[in-house]
């Protein structure tokens, strides 16, 4: 996961001592990606093509989500970041969305 190209990374130890990283990540052109940013790859990630994640020091991802927008992107970033840190959210227990549709 470290080899990742990323906008934002930081590490965050949480209430219990456990490393995190915490990630924003734009999908497009990443490096070794053969299709660089293009109008018909922009068109296909519009709906989320900025990513915030969670992973752990072994490179598992725990927490991910993707925002049509930088700024949308940034604001969850910094959220998790504090989040982690004070302990409101634990990345080690499943988060189970309730947001699906049928």
């Amino acid at each position: 996961m470290d080899n990742w190209r990323y906008l934002e990374r930081q590490s965050v130890t949480d209430p219990k001592g456990r490393q995190w990283s915490v990630a924003l990540m734009d999908i497009l052109g990443q490096e070794g990606d053969p299709e660089m940013p293009s109008k018909l790859l922009e068109l296909q990630y519009s709906s989320g093509r900025f990513f915030t994640l969670i992973y752990s020091s072994t490179g598992s991802v725990v927490w991910e989500r993707g925002h049509t927008s930088l700024p949308a992107a940034t604001t969850v970033y910094e959220r998790l970041i504090v989040d982690v840190m004070d302990g409101e959210l634990d990345p080690s227990q499943p988060v189970f969305r309730e947001d699906l549709e049928d």
